[in-house]
C-alpha cells in the first residue's frame, strides 16, 4: 500500500504518545502521524488533519475517550477509532463500553520493561488496526462501485473438507461461536436479540485478554434475554445458557457421567497459545466435536486470521452445520474468509440475520 495512513494519537501521557508514534513508524506501512494531549484539542485537530486512524486513550482529564469517540462517530463516521485502555478492572469496563459505541477494536497499554519491549509490543498489535483500515477502504471501493460480495452457499469443495455432506439439521445441542477482532461490538449487536425461549446453550470463544472477557460477559448479560457467564472450571452447559471464554485461558466442552446419564461441563485449561491465540477457538470447536452423538451448530464471525477453521472440520466431520458471517458485515474478513474459502461454509450470513438464523436452526426449523 503506497498512501500513508494519516493517524492522530490522542493520550495526556506524552510517553505513550511517543511509544504510539515509534511504533507506527516501525511498521511497514507508511504512516503520517499527528498527536494530540487532550480529547479537545483531538476534535479540533480533526477537520484539519483528516485522519484515517485515531488511536484514543480512554481515560483523559478534560474530555474521556468514550466522550471523544462519541462526537468522532457522530461527526466522522468513516474515521476507525482504536482504543488504548489500561490493564485494569476499571479500565476494561470503559472499553468494553467504547467497543459497544462504535470503537473498531483496542490496544492495551504496554507493561514491558524497557521502551524497546513497549514499542515492539505496540508494533505488533498496530499490524491488527492497519489491517482493519485496508478491509474498510477495499469495502468503501467496493460500494462506491456498486458492487458487494456475493453470499456463499455451498462453495467448492476441497480436500481439507470430509466426505459428509451439509444437511440442515433437525436438532441442535450445542452452538459455538468463534469471533475475534470487532467481536464485541459484532456480539453486542447479536446476542440480545437471540429469543429467550432457545434451548440450545451457546459457547462463545472471543480473542481478547484477561479482565476485558469479564467485563464483556457482564455487559453482555445487562443486555441479553438470555444469561450470559464468563466460564469458569467445572460449570455445568445448561440449555438457553451462553458461557464466554476467559481471556488468558482454554476453553473445552466434555461430557461427565452424573447420576442420570451425562451431561456436558466447562473445563477450562491452561495450555499453549493455538493460532497466536489464548483462548482459541479450535481448542473449543475439537472438544465439542470430539463428544459423540451431539448435533452441532458452528458459527464463524469477524475476525482476523483463521482460527477455528481446523475445529469446523472436525465439526463437519461429525455432521455438523457451519455459518459464517458475510463480508460486507464483518469488521475484518479473516476467520470467515478461511472457512469460506476452504468450502466449509454452508451459509454466509449478514451479522443483522445471524441471530434469527442461529435460533432457527437451533429449534430444528427448515425454513
Amino acid at each position: 500500500m503506497n498512501q500513508a495512513f494519516k493517524i492522530l494519537i490522542v493520550d495526556d501521557n506524552s510517553l505513550y504518545r511517543r511509544f504510539l508514534s515509534k511504533a507506527a513508524e516501525a511498521t511497514p506501512f507508511p504512516t503520517e502521524l499527528e498527536t494530540a494531549p487532550s480529547g479537545a484539542i483531538a476534535l479540533k485537530k480533526i477537520p484539519v488533519f483528516d485522519p484515517e486512524i485515531v488511536l484514543l486513550d480512554i481515560e483523559m482529564p478534560d474530555m474521556n475517550g468514550i466522550e471523544v469517540l462519541k462526537a468522532i462517530k457522530r461527526d466522522y463516521p468513516r474515521i476507525i477509532v482504536i482504543l488504548v485502555s489500561g490493564v485494569n478492572s476499571r479500565s476494561a469496563e470503559i472499553t468494553i463500553e467504547g467497543l459497544s459505541s462504535g470503537a473498531s477494536d483496542f490496544i492495551p497499554k504496554p507493561t514491558g520493561s524497557s521502551p524497546n519491549e513497549n514499542i515492539a509490543y505496540l508494533r505488533k498489535e498496530l499490524a491488527r488496526v492497519f489491517e482493519i483500515a485496508v478491509q474498510k477502504k477495499a469495502r468503501r471501493e467496493k460500494k462506491a462501485l456498486g458492487s458487494r460480495p456475493a453470499a456463499i452457499q455451498a462453495p467448492p469443495r476441497t480436500p481439507l473438507v470430509s466426505s459428509h455432506s451439509s444437511l440442515l439439521p433437525t436438532r441442535i445441542d450445542v452452538v459455538g461461536i468463534g469471533i475475534s477482532t470487532g467481536g464485541p461490538m459484532a456480539l453486542e449487536e447479536m446476542i440480545p436479540r437471540l429469543p429467550e425461549n432457545m434451548k440450545a446453550p451457546i459457547l462463545i470463544v472471543q480473542h481478547m485478554p484477561p479482565l476485558f472477557t469479564e467485563s464483556l460477559a457482564k455487559s453482555l448479560n445487562k443486555k441479553s434475554k438470555l444469561p450470559v457467564f464468563h466460564a469458569r472450571e467445572g460449570q455445568e452447559i445448561r440449555g438457553g445458557c451462553i458461557y464466554l471464554a476467559q481471556g488468558g485461558k482454554h476453553m473445552e466442552m466434555e461430557k461427565r457421567p452424573v447420576a442420570e446419564g451425562t451431561r456436558l461441563f466447562i473445563r477450562i485449561g491452561d495450555g499453549p497459545p493455538v493460532n497466536s491465540c489464548k483462548p482459541a477457538v479450535d481448542i473449543l470447536f475439537k472438544s465439542m466435536a470430539a463428544n459423540a452423538g451431539l448435533k452441532i451448530l458452528a458459527v464463524i464471525m469477524t475476525g482476523m486470521g483463521q482460527d477455528g477453521l481446523e475445529g469446523v472440520v472436525d465439526i463437519k466431520n461429525r455432521d455438523g452445520y457451519c455459518l459464517t458471517q458475510s463480508e460486507v458485515s464483518c469488521t475484518v474478513y479473516g476467520m470467515p474468509h478461511a472457512v469460506d474459502s476452504a468450502g466449509l461454509s454452508d451459509e454466509s450470513v449478514d451479522l443483522v440475520d445471524l441471530p434469527s438464523r442461529i435460533s432457527t436452526i437451533a429449534a430444528g426449523i427448515s425454513a
